[in-house]
């Protein structure tokens, strides 16, 4: 029977450079990715240490994303798609085992600059969803004299604090990349 492990990865998906160095890191240590299943379940089985490289990419439900990359993938570094993917908000996330020596800087560069545009849409989103409320309440309390205290008026502030909640954290994600892509511009500064 083979030995399994299985391990989570909750970094946001602006940090996936984190992740695909922790999965290699595995698989020198002799555990390769077997599958992903359920919410970020990474199912693991034991194999000979292997030096390899990892590579997610992501597409904005549909968008053609990152097709491109994907088969430049297989067809040049004949890379392994991994069974299963996740789904965060609504990027599909798919993840290759590439086996062979690789340079991936410009894929990596090009990814930075897809998800930088993601997660200024889901800001875009948070900025509206938190603009609506707040027009809402205001307009509701003006022009149809509801108090301030409205059921309507909560359910409108809690759609407002969730979309606040979205543009803070993407904004983090945003700043991350902005600084990720300078690190691709130099490589030797860590």
């Amino acid at each position: 029977m083979k030995e399994t492990m299985t391990k989570r990865f909750f970094a946001p998906i602006w940090r996936c450079d984190e992740i695909e160095a922790e999965l290699e890191h595995l698989e020198n240590e002799g555990w390769r990715l077997e599958k992903i299943s359920g919410f970020r379940n990474f199912k693991f089985v034991k194999a000979s240490p292997k030096t390899t490289k990892y590579f997610f990419t992501c597409s904005f439900a549909k968008e053609s994303g990152m097709i491109e990359t994907e088969q430049l993938l297989k067809r040049e570094y004949t890379a392994n798609e991994i069974s299963g993917n996740f789904i965060e908000g609504l990027h599909i996330t798919s993840i290759y085992r590439i086996t062979k020596e690789a340079d991936l800087i410009p894929q990596k560069v090009y990814r930075n600059i897809y998800l930088r545009h993601l997660v200024l849409q889901y800001i875009l989103i948070g900025l509206m969803f938190s603009f609506i409320s707040v027009a809402g309440i205001i307009l509701s309390c003006v022009f149809n004299e509801k108090p301030l205290f409205d059921f309507g008026h909560i359910f409108l502030a809690v759609v407002g604090a969730c979309g606040i909640f979205v543009f803070v954290h993407h904004l983090f994600g945003w700043l991350y990349l902005w600084k990720q892509y300078a690190k691709y511009w130099c490589p030797n500064e860590e």
